[in-house]
């Protein structure tokens, strides 16, 4: 056995998927820089570099529960395939425009639309696609690796974005994001047809039910939803967050990898803790109020210095929250009812950050991007103390003890 390498990464199909998907959310993250930066230049507006968080995630919050049924019913592999196509084509085509000199504010939102379509199908076929690459045993480990492989992306996509913006251009950005995707499809192409889900009802209903009735299903997707309100426009803000220390491109690209940074090092200590018995149920409220108290240190922070600080340090328990609300969604979800419910998950991600980030882009266009991180301090800090007093333990099931 070879050290360091973790036995999931053995399985070779996974293997594959493992590494394209890192290289695909990396180069997300080119074009998240990017694309926020030219939006903040073209209008200088708060409220417009958050409403691009919107043009991105506003298909989760119509598609994200269609992408949960089709998980259920069709071919993981095909449907993941066809939606990493499409969001290739919407990111070449924002480099085509800009080097034609034909990119502008409405362009760069409607490619950014397509993108967020095929994100929104995709999802959940390419999540639930990893209980069929890994062995039950290892499936935990499996969804904690993916989660460290998107924080990696988030160390070092940013920067490597900001350096590509500031000395190549932003049509490099789109460009590397286009070919990230390829690299998934060839992935995806390599693992045999998956006959799943043509058994599966056509309806929601079951799945809502489920969620409705069980108590840790509603926490888990409740919890999820108010983190990413508060938690997520401090990232889709960010060049706002970087004006008012002065920075630039460069800034910016460390500023959002000092989350990716400090998201290593929380997947480490969320391991260690969670090897010594700290319960997944009271690691979530944790996490949450961790995130609170460094989201208020961004919020007052006059130099780039003590931002980046900040920011690692929320990275390091933002990691916390998917890591765990996947994995125990996965672990207690009816095999039946998987695809809908990472549908729903999906959507408890995506939606909230749409929303919050509008939201509070139009508080920062007002009284500053000071008051308005300030606001999303108190909430997470309220949220996060509230759960860890009022405890839902269900939160701990094992997979095999619903399925079994």
């Amino acid at each position: 056995m070879s050290v360091g390498i973790p036995d999931v990464l053995r399985i070779p199909a996974f293997r594959r998927v493992w590494l394209a998907s890192v290289a695909s959310n990396g180069g997300t993250w080119l074009q998240a820089v990017a694309a926020g930066w030219l939006v903040w230049e073209l209008t200088g507006s708060a409220v417009v570099v958050g409403a691009l968080a919107l043009a991105y995630r506003a298909p989760a919050l119509l598609f994200s529960t269609w992408g949960g049924k089709i998980a259920d019913r069709h071919d993981w592999r095909a449907v993941g395939i066809i939606t990493f196509l499409v969001q290739a084509l919407g990111a070449l085509a924002l480099a085509i425009l800009f080097w034609t000199g034909h990119i502008t504010v409405p362009v760069i939102f409607a490619a950014t639309i397509v993108i967020g379509i095929g994100f929104a199908f995709g999802l959940p076929s390419v999540l639930a696609l990893v209980p069929a690459l890994v062995p039950v045993g290892r499936l935990q480990d499996a969804v904690a690796l993916n989660a460290v492989g998107i924080n990696v992306a988030r160390m070092v996509g940013p920067m490597i974005g900001g350096v590509v913006l500031a000395f190549a251009g932003a049509a490099w950005c789109f460009l590397l994001n286009a070919v990230s995707f390829l690299a998934l499809v060839i992935a995806l192409a390599l693992i045999p047809r998956l006959n799943q889900g043509s058994r599966v009802p056509k309806r929601l209903r079951a799945a809502v039910s489920y969620v409705v009735h069980d108590r840790a299903a509603r926490r888990l997707l409740v919890g999820m939803s108010v983190f990413m309100l508060f938690a997520g426009p401090v990232q889709e803000l960010a060049p706002v967050v970087v004006q008012r220390v002065g920075g630039g491109p460069v800034a910016l690209g460390l500023l959002l990898g000092a989350m990716g940074t400090g998201a290593l090092m929380g997947a480490w200590a969320l391991t260690t803790l969670s090897g010594r018995g700290l319960p997944r149920h009271i690691s979530i409220s944790v996490a949450t109020l961790g995130f609170g108290l460094a989201l208020g240190v961004v919020a007052v922070s006059p130099w780039l210095g003590l931002t980046i600080a900040g920011m690692v340090v929320a990275g390091g328990f933002w990691i916390w929250l998917p890591t765990l609300t996947n994995a125990a969604i996965q672990m207690s979800s009816p095999s039946e009812l998987l695809g809908r419910m990472l549908g729903f998950y999906q959507l408890s991600v995506i939606a909230p950050i749409a929303v919050g980030s509008v939201v509070f882009g139009w508080i920062a266009q007002r009284i500053g991007i000071g008051w308005s991180l300030g606001v999303a301090t108190l909430c997470l800090v309220g949220w996060g103390a509230w759960t860890l007093f009022n405890p839902v333990p269900e939160i701990d099931r094992d997979i095999r003890t619903i399925r079994n």
